[in-house]
């Protein structure tokens, strides 16, 4: 098998990667935190209030998966995908020890709302490319290119 791990990609998974566990980094700091809820309060108005933050909760964890299409790692961006999901349960919960933040199962679900939005905005993405032969590729070469599989005289066009 070849190496498909060059020196771009890496580049690519760390300068994207970066990029991504800040944005999570800064979302999982605004749930646990009471400031951004303070605020919320001053400057929205009351009918406005719920649908608002849950607005904000849907489009954050469709951000957050939306951008896995960017980091160069294949199959393994459903583990990310997974660890997305387990954050929205670990920061409900973590709402609970917040004072003024309270912990729902309602915006689990919420949150999973934003997750499958994401899926569905970048789907094309998610599911594993047919090369020409209408098989699914062992590995791509190092251009992001799929490599040609050998293929047997029956498997023509």
């Amino acid at each position: 098998m070849a190496d498909t791990w060059d020196s771009d990609r890496v580049r690519k998974l760390i300068v994207r990667g970066l990029g991504w566990c800040l944005c999570l980094t800064l979302w999982t700091v605004a749930l646990l935190t009471i400031y951004p809820a303070q605020i919320g309060q001053e400057i929205t108005p009351e009918a406005l209030r719920f649908p608002a933050a849950k607005c904000l909760h849907v489009s954050a964890y469709a951000f957050l998966t939306g951008y896995l299409q960017w980091l160069p790692l294949g199959r393994w961006r459903w583990l990310l995908l997974a660890f997305l999901s387990l954050h929205t349960v670990g920061t409900e919960f973590g709402q609970l020890f917040v004072p003024g933040r309270h912990g729902q199962f309602s915006d689990v679900l919420i949150d999973h709302i934003g997750l499958a939005l994401g899926i569905a905005l970048t789907w094309r993405y998610w599911l594993p490319r047919l090369n020409r032969y209408g098989r699914y590729p062992l590995y791509r070469d190092p251009t992001g290119n799929t490599a040609k599989l050998a293929h047997s005289p029956s498997d023509h066009d």
